[in-house]
């Protein structure tokens, strides 16, 4: 083979590895984007929300989880979920969401960050 024939080669064998990889970005990139953002119009989060959990040892827990307004603790381990109980007293709700009002009032450094971006794109 001459000079100028492998010169073409290579560049074609280049261009149809840069067009493959390029396939795959884009299937991958098109696969997160599907699968972020989930089910309907309701964002999971409204639905779900874990409100605590203590870690008992390896691969087993147990979770406080807000689930369409009841609160319940389920245990996990392993190969399980098991209710344990439903919280229904009336103080015992009042003083999670106590809790929970202090917990969100506590700012983390990702809060302080969303009110920046919120008051420049204000300013702008």
């Amino acid at each position: 083979m001459d000079s100028p024939e492998l010169f073409s080669s290579l560049l074609k064998i280049a261009s149809a590895l840069a067009v493959t990889i390029g396939v795959l970005i884009m299937t991958a990139w098109l696969f997160r984007k599907i699968m972020r953002r989930g089910g309907g119009a309701i964002n999971d989060r409204e639905l779900i929300r874990i409100l605590s959990s203590l870690y008992l040892g390896p691969k087993s827990s147990i979770m406080l989880v807000d689930v369409l307004g009841r609160v319940i603790v389920v245990g996990i381990t392993s190969g399980t979920i098991s209710l344990l109980t439903e919280i229904m007293d009336p103080e015992s709700l009042e003083h999670l969401k106590d809790a929970r009002v202090k917990k969100e009032g506590v700012s983390s450094f990702s809060n302080y960050l969303k009110g920046f971006v919120k008051r420049s794109r204000l300013d702008s």
